[in-house]
């Protein structure tokens, strides 16, 4: 694979992952707007962070 189509590739994949995070971003809003005290919203959380990790390795992958 060339340089190009690996850059393609991981501007992709963070394009990707930007839009799951927005996802979940909106599962997390509409959790809490129901309970928000649910542990359903903590683990949301959770995903949110890992999510946001992940975005942030390939943004600097990208760099």
């Amino acid at each position: 694979m060339s340089q190009k189509q690996s850059e393609l590739t991981k501007i992709k994949e963070y394009e990707i992952l930007q839009d799951e995070y927005k996802h979940l971003l909106l599962e997390y809003e509409n959790i809490k707007a129901d309970n928000p005290h649910s542990q359903q919203l903590k683990n949301k959380i959770k995903e949110l962070i890992q999510k946001q990790k992940e975005i942030q390795k390939t943004l600097l992958e990208l760099k």
